[in-house]
């Protein structure tokens, strides 16, 4: 009360000072009495404050605010006054953020069962440039009531508190030590990276599931929760009108436990529909990392994990596991794990663990030790937070893996069935006709209708993917370098239907399905186009007002797309290569009339069936497959398997695909900002694609339609060049130019 009798002999309101004690909280003392101070007054003042949008926080999560910058702010403007802040974050739900327990939304501010500190902010990652090869999203800042009344005395009320004391006392460090204790900033599984994952990995659909899952899941926590915000019965009637804001302010109400095993639960039930191939990452809010290990989360389709952006810490848990499962200072347990790793070099129990866990693959080591016993298994479930019946699930150890961060195995190879396929067929061909163990008509009529749909898919889907991989201006677009089938499928095939048109090839018909034959020309079809739009270069070159900014900038980073047409940008002996080899494929598949022997296989009578022939088309078929695997034409995937480096700082990341085929990727790199596929993700290299010599190869990804794909479909959108800025530019630039090479700025001419 002494310091609020001060501040009014300043003038300062008594409303005001007692606010500015509250935020200041000490100085030489303690401004406020934390032990008389009733903090559910405190809340609830401060929360009415948040519902009746007196405080505003901005909602940085999702598409609403990133939707509406789109359409209501220009690219040039990155900083909004106070009336234009008002005005953009009118109708917008209100910010969800945590600071300690209390956790701000549109319900005001609630109380969470788990500290967590993300801060509200006056600025949100809003905005892509025109840019199209710049994929940083840029911040857009907002203002505050500057000229509100607190804000007008607290500089009259600290230079009071500077009367008493220029430095403050100690106070501020002493409670830096009590949280330290509290945020626990060290741990590997740092609250703070659920915010951004509930925010942007989650659609409006999967959020009401899980907010209705914790409902039904949490002992009555969260419904502890909503009764006294007057929401009762049955969870998704009160979840149906929730906003997105909504939702996550209530799921951080719960543990984090509970959140992430409600989210695995989920997706384990295919409530939340994940691709196995798809990892899920905060799109706009991926810029967050927490703590000290630099922490953030992804989701799969095995759930939640939280990895760091700074080191691998997969190998560290693992070890960690396994020391606490097995509990080493137990004489019974350190026995145990003793006779386990009786086979394993090393004078001391703790370095046989360590070399076994270094020469040893991680699913073996968790086979061998985890399920070692039913007690390590149950432990494991425990302390990584599985969902429930995890330990009888089938993918367990998959599972674990996952969880402590190791890569998945690659799921790379799209060709499986049609090789077993084709091995059955082969083997059929080898026995008949005629012999004790030759295949009757049936048998072999039954493996060959599984054998040409396997075929069908291979060829339709390389042809689709070698027109948009060779044809599609990947530097525009919005998504560089990534393939969706379910979408570029169709356009492909417009294409080749209109090239096939413009040849007057009335034979040939391409588009929703595509019989064998045509499947089997469309290679040749490929390769005529792409010769035909080489001998038309200049018709596709790129406009040098839509090349990235950073090209005439330096000349370190090399930019090689001059063409919108990336076939065109090849070296001429691979442009030459993938012609030919197209050709090829074609003639093998036609000249042995794949197609006829399907109809003879299929639908002829027990004479028709001519072994010869048979054996001789599918020789043809396994060479134009393998031709395609080679070439990289199909979508094989190629993964990690080891980096080296060297004291120069060069490191070397070789990968490879379920072939054997090895592709080796140098850094630094000099096509490092083109946006391709990073050597960390399991990438489709084409191989017939060079685009610099040596072995600098056009490589990509796929992505499966899925929900999440859905929400950020149309991510990131960006608004045509603005020439103002240019324009600004250039008018500084001549200005300098004007000066002479001396000129009193020291300017360097600007590009």
């Amino acid at each position: 009360m002494e310091k609020v009798t001060g501040f009014a002999r300043k003038r300062i309101p008594v409303p005001e000072a007692r606010a500015i004690c509250f935020l200041e909280f000490s100085w030489v003392d303690l401004l406020v009495d934390p032990m008389e101070t009733k903090i559910e007054d405190v809340q609830e003042a401060i929360s009415k404050l948040i519902r009746n949008r007196t405080i505003i926080f901005p909602f940085i999560f999702g598409r609403e605010l990133y939707d509406k910058a789109y359409a209501e702010i220009d690219s040039d403007e990155r900083t909004l006054d106070l009336a234009e802040t008002l005005e953009f974050l009118d109708g917008t739900p209100q910010g969800v953020f945590q600071l300690h327990e209390f956790v701000t939304g549109p319900f005001g501010l609630l109380s969470s069962k788990q500290l967590r500190f993300y801060q509200p902010r006056r600025e949100a990652y809003l905005m892509h440039c025109s840019d199209t090869n710049c994929h940083n999203i840029h911040k857009v800042y907002f203002s505050t009531a500057t000229e509100a009344p607190i804000n007008k005395h607290r500089m009259e009320a600290l230079r009071v508190l500077q009367r008493d004391s220029e430095i403050p006392s100690a106070w501020a460090s002493f409670i830096n030590e009590v949280f330290k204790d509290t945020v626990l900033q060290a741990q590997d599984n740092v609250s703070e990276t659920l915010i951004p994952l509930l925010g942007d990995c989650l659609t409006d659909a999967e959020m009401k599931a899980l907010t209705a899952w914790l409902l039904d899941n949490t002992q009555g926590s969260l419904r502890e929760v909503c009764t006294p915000l007057g929401m009762r019965g049955n969870a998704s009637d009160i979840v149906a009108d929730m906003n997105r804001a909504q939702l996550m302010q209530l799921c951080l109400t719960m543990s984090d436990r509970e959140i992430v095993q409600g989210i695995d639960t989920l997706v384990h039930e295919q409530v939340i529909s994940i691709p196995p191939t798809e990892v899920r990452v905060p799109m706009i809010n991926g810029y967050s990392s927490f703590g000290t290990f630099h922490m953030s989360a992804e989701l799969g389709s095995r759930g939640v994990r939280i990895l760091s952006e700074k080191m691998n810490l997969a190998p560290l848990r693992l070890r960690d596991l396994i020391e606490k499962m097995y509990r080493l200072k137990d004489v019974a347990d350190r026995e145990e794990l003793e006779w386990q790793l009786r086979n394993a070099p090393g004078d001391t129990l703790e370095g046989r663990l360590e070399n076994y866990l270094r020469e040893q693959q991680p699913h073996a080591v968790v086979e061998s030790l985890v399920l070692a016993r039913k007690s390590n298994a149950v432990a494991a479930c425990e302390l990584l937070a599985l969902r429930e019946g995890a330990v009888e699930s089938g993918d367990f150890i998959p599972l674990v893996l996952w969880k402590l961060g190791f890569t998945s195995p690659s799921s790379g190879d799209p060709h499986t069935d049609f090789w077993r396929h084709h091995e059955d067929m082969e083997r059929m061909a080898r026995l008949g006709p005629g012999g004790p163990m030759s295949p009757s008509v049936e048998e072999f009529r039954s493996t060959a209708v599984n054998y040409f749909v396997a075929l069908e898919n291979v060829l339709d889907d390389a042809i689709s993917f070698v027109i948009w991989a060779l044809t599609h201006d990947h530097v525009t677009d919005p998504r560089p370098f990534i393939y969706e089938p379910d979408r570029r499928r169709a356009e492909s095939y417009r294409w080749l239907q209109d090239a096939v048109t413009r040849k007057g090839d009335n034979e040939l018909t391409y588009g929703e399905k595509n019989s064998l034959y045509a499947l089997c020309r469309g290679f040749q079809c490929i390769g005529s186009e792409l010769r035909e739009i080489a001998t038309e270069r200049e018709h596709h070159e790129r406009a040098t007002t839509d090349f990235p900014d950073w090209v005439s900038q330096q000349s370190l980073q090399r930019f090689p797309f001059s063409h919108k047409v990336p076939f065109l940008d090849l070296t001429d002996d691979s442009r030459e290569s993938i012609i030919g080899n197209l050709q090829e494929i074609s003639r093998m598949l036609v000249s042995q009339k794949v197609y006829d022997a399907r109809n003879n296989w299929l639908h002829g009578g027990r004479k028709d069936l001519d072994f010869a022939n048979v054996r001789s088309a599918l020789l043809a078929v396994k060479g134009a497959v393998q031709l395609l695997e080679d070439c990289g034409f199909v979508r094989i995937t190629f993964a990690t398997t080891g980096r080296s480096s060297d004291g120069l700082g060069r490191s070397v990341t070789t990968i490879k695909n379920p072939r054997g085929v090895s592709v080796e990727m140098h850094a630094p790199s000099p096509f490092a900002w083109l946006g391709l596929p990073s050597s960390y993700e399991e990438v489709h290299v084409m191989t017939a694609a060079c685009f610099a010599a040596p072995n600098h190869f056009l490589r990509f990804r796929s992505e499966r339609n899925s929900p999440y794909t859905d929400m950020w479909g149309d991510y990131p959108r960006r608004k045509p060049r603005s020439q103002r800025a240019r324009h600004a530019l250039e008018e500084v630039a001549g200005g300098l130019r004007d000066q002479g090479p001396t000129g009193e700025t020291g300017l360097a001419e600007l590009p």
